[in-house]
């Protein structure tokens, strides 16, 4: 019940925003630049360093590694924001 109190909604995504997060991604792929990315799931937001290792548009998914070097998938519709 406490953990439901703390969800959020998601975020509306801006059309420029759309379009920002997609040139980072395809940077952070084409030049193996890390980025901070921000992301929503379950009802709460998340925020990691990832380097993006391959995209998926067939799946609409990111294949990328965590600031641990683990492996990831986000789906393009969890992503809210990128730096």
């Amino acid at each position: 019940m406490l953990e439901d109190q703390n969800k959020v909604n998601r975020p509306i995504l801006t059309d420029d925003t759309k379009e920002r997060i997609q040139r980072s991604l395809q940077q952070s792929l084409e030049y193996n630049e890390e980025v901070f990315l921000s992301y929503y799931r379950k009802g709460y937001l998340h925020h990691q360093y990832i380097t993006v290792t391959s995209i998926d548009p067939g799946n609409k998914l990111i294949h990328c590694l965590d600031a641990f070097n683990t492996h990831t998938q986000l789906k393009f519709d969890e992503l809210i924001d990128i730096k």
